[in-house]
């Protein structure tokens, strides 16, 4: 009977023993595993804009492009931009090789030869014309020349010329004389490195004048501003070459002699013609379009007449101000111009960046 009763316990013993070994296998199962740490999935990196590389041409007109449209690009697409600073041909060359994506101000027909060379070769493209009511002479003169000014107390030096054909005459060789040169007169002809410095050589050959004259090649468009300037403060004759849009035909008052009218046949024979009002365009190298489509876009769109650009650079003469003054002024105070060059939402970048300039 003990050993009966010594079983019963032993059995009971192991029964509860089991019992509390389920039910820390049950507390253990109910305890939380700590959830595992969620793989964070890498932040892409942000995209790398190319930089845009435009043309910085030597004149008023196109310095003051070059500005705004490096501001626009810069605020309203985010490209940065690098301006290139060369003489017309140079830079023509430099976006066949593809070293310029863009060149703003391309007076197509004093280049129409090596222009049309580089279409031909797929090397470059036309995205836009800017304008095509500008004007050009190798032949203007001050007013006073011919008319006098008297509250100047300037008498008319010149009453009766007029043309070109009148300047074989010794009294207007005399006027306009070469002081290195005694006996044959000047023309200050223009820039150098310009494709027009070539235009007006054959030209004055083609008129019959190239026995009786000089051609004086001013190194820049600021030393041919000078040279009329001086001339013009001291009410002395000065022949030479110009164009419009520029702040200096804007502001001094003078005469355009007289040519045979344009004509393309003789234009093309040997530019014994005026010159044509010129189509000034817009051009791009040939990936420029894939390398940023946004942006060629916009150039499509440009528009410049000689109207706006001459206000632009009047506001730089009047203020003393750079390109860069004048591009941010007309940034703020020509909105109806610039907003139709690209989209809404770009355009209120460009005017959030400049509204603190």
């Amino acid at each position: 009977m003990k050993y009966k009763w010594m079983f019963v316990v032993l059995a009971i013993v192991l029964a509860l023993s089991f019992v509390v070994v389920g039910c820390g296998d049950d507390e253990e199962e109910a305890t939380p595993t700590p959830a595992a740490t969620a793989t964070q999935a890498p932040t892409p990196a942000p995209t790398v804009l190319p930089t845009l590389k435009i043309s910085d041409l030597n004149w008023g007109s196109a310095h003051f492009q070059s500005e705004v449209a490096k501001i626009m690009i810069e605020e309203g697409y985010g490209y940065p931009v690098e301006q290139v600073s060369a003489v017309t041909i140079a830079m023509l060359e430099a976006m066949r090789a593809g070293d310029v994506d863009v060149i703003i101000e391309i007076w197509y027909e004093n280049q129409q030869a090596a222009y049309d060379d580089a279409l031909a070769a797929g090397e470059i493209v036309t995205l836009g014309t800017l304008n095509d009511d500008n004007w050009q002479s190798s032949y203007v003169v001050p007013t006073y020349v011919i008319e006098g000014d008297t509250e100047r107390g300037i008498d008319p030096m010149a009453p009766n010329l007029s043309s070109v054909s009148d300047l074989t005459d010794a009294e207007y060789i005399a006027l306009f004389e070469d002081p290195e040169d005694p006996g044959k007169g000047r023309v200050v002809t223009c820039v150098a490195g310009w494709e027009c410095e070539k235009i007006n050589a054959q030209q004055l050959e083609a008129y019959g004048l190239d026995e009786d004259y000089n051609l004086l090649v001013p190194g820049s468009q600021e030393a041919l501003f000078l040279s009329l300037e001086g001339a013009y403060d001291k009410g002395e004759a000065w022949l030479g070459y110009l164009w419009g849009p520029t702040t200096i035909s804007g502001k001094l008052d003078l005469t355009l002699l007289e040519e045979p009218p344009y004509d393309v046949a003789v234009w093309e024979a040997n530019n014994g013609c005026a010159y044509p009002s010129v189509q000034l365009l817009v051009a791009a190298s040939s990936e420029f379009e894939n390398k940023a489509p946004d942006v060629a876009a916009m150039f499509e769109k440009w528009v410049m007449n000689t109207a706006t650009l001459g206000e632009a650079l009047a506001y730089m003469d009047a203020t003393g101000g750079e390109p860069y003054d004048a591009a941010v002024w007309f940034l703020k105070n020509r909105e109806s111009v610039w907003t139709e060059y690209v989209p809404s939402d770009v355009a209120d970048k460009i005017k959030d960046a400049v509204a603190g300039l």
